[in-house]
């Protein structure tokens, strides 16, 4: 397959998962933004942390061209037409509002590609096959959006569900059970075709294989794309929660908790590869979590009439002040949009214990009286607007060993992937 050409100030961007949910919503988001001469999601939000990388967007974009990389290749078509399809209908007020909306928004749709290729991250194998496509198809990858996941739910607890809300009442958190759930039942013990734990696999190391297999990809971005340094957009989640990690079971095959045990390590993960790379590397890692968005997911732990009623009750907790309930797919892809699209140098990667951003870690202890890895986070008023929060992550300077260790335990299973046959040794 021949290598596709573009002009400057054209990001090729991987959004995995693409195909549904918040995957969904970021591409929506993000073909939204692109195609106005000064996109919204791009406007700085943080204190400039980073003066070196001010000059590394370049707006309005001469194109994009986005790649959805999802499972099942029917799903997939049917995503991009509907996402072409309301693309239509987001940029038509643009095009009547604007001075010179209608020219702009043709100029980005002639530019315009959105390429489907299958990923399967519970394979290996398939996961090294699209990064070697991907490597053989496009000059660059100027953005990576690792949203994919699984989550092994397997039903809801009734009792533990009403203790917890109980026990919310009477904090009082009176939508503490619809923010930070305890009683979704997961499966454990699953693990996958070769032989990883299954959730772990899918969440971690499947997006740690897609980092690894196209840095040269990510480091052509720097000089080609307009973007300037790649940057990996890792999808936390508001579960995540530092008790559930176990250093011995780190592929949470044992684990009651695997969904929010993967969440864990993402922040793990990319605060380290963060670490590693500094501030003047060809490629940037960043955290994000989406808050609380709604999901068919519920209909089936729950039946379609109670999956109602935990809608309505999303609803009612924003109403009454949680930022947290950002309820649809397009604003719970604000932060990893905002992450995409403004300039590097208004992207904390690490925050001081009072919350100001930092850029010069070194400078600094991680730890109570220095720097914490930062995570941004959708978040939504009580109107439905929708914006970007930023948060220290306290926990992850008390595991920032434990980081290390599972980075290089992910690389040395990278590298015997690598082996004929693709089987770990």
């Amino acid at each position: 397959m021949s290598s596709i050409t573009t002009e400057p100030a054209h990001p090729i961007i991987i959004v995995t998962g693409a195909n549904n949910g918040v995957g969904f919503g970021i591409c929506r988001r993000l073909l939204y933004n692109l195609a106005q001469n000064s996109p919204d999601d791009a406007r700085p939000l943080f204190p400039l942390s980073v003066a070196t990388d001010v000059a590394d967007v370049v707006y309005p974009c001469a194109g994009l061209t986005l790649i959805m990389a999802c499972r099942s290749r029917q799903r997939a078509e049917v995503a991009r037409t509907q996402l072409l399809e309301q693309f239509e209908k987001d940029v038509a007020q643009l095009q009547r509002s604007t001075p010179g909306g209608a020219e702009r928004v043709a100029a980005f749709r002639k530019n315009l590609v959105v390429a489907i290729h299958l990923l399967d991250l519970a394979s290996v194998q398939s996961t090294l096959a699209f990064a070697d496509e991907v490597a053989r198809t496009y000059p660059y990858v100027s953005h990576l959006v690792c949203n994919a996941g699984v989550a092994p739910f397997l039903r809801i607890s009734w009792p533990r569900m009403f203790r917890q809300l109980w026990e919310d009442l009477c904090q009082p958190n009176l939508f503490e059970f619809v923010t930070y759930p305890r009683y979704n039942i997961q499966r454990t013990g699953i693990v996958s075709d070769d032989g990883l734990g299954w959730a772990w696999q899918c969440n971690v190391f499947g997006h740690y294989v897609i980092c690894r297999a196209l840095e040269a990809k990510f480091a052509a971005s720097q000089t080609r794309s307009g973007f300037g340094p790649a940057r990996v957009v890792w999808m936390s989640s508001l579960e995540t929660r530092a008790g559930v990690f176990d250093a011995d079971d780190w592929q949470l095959v044992k684990s009651d908790r695997p969904y929010e045990g993967t969440k864990f390590q993402i922040d793990l993960v990319c605060a380290e590869l963060a670490r590693r790379a500094g501030t003047a590397a060809p490629v940037r890692h960043i955290a994000v979590h989406p808050g609380v968005v709604y999901s068919l997911i519920d209909a089936a732990l729950i039946g379609s009439f109670s999956a109602k009623v935990k809608w309505v009750i999303f609803y009612l907790a924003r109403w009454f002040g949680s930022i947290h309930h950002n309820i649809s797919a397009w604003n719970g892809a604000a932060a990893a949009v905002h992450v995409c699209l403004a300039p590097l140098a208004f992207i904390p990667i690490f925050l001081a214990a009072t919350g100001t951003p930092a850029a010069k870690r070194k400078e600094q202890q991680v730890g109570e009286q220095g720097l914490f890895p930062a995570q941004l986070h959708s978040v939504t008023d009580r109107m439905g607007h929708s914006s970007v929060a930023l948060s220290p992550l306290y926990a992850l300077p008390k595991y920032e060993k434990e980081g290390e260790i599972l980075v290089d335990r992910c690389e040395r299973l990278y590298q015997s992937f690598l082996t004929v046959g693709g089987k770990p040794q």
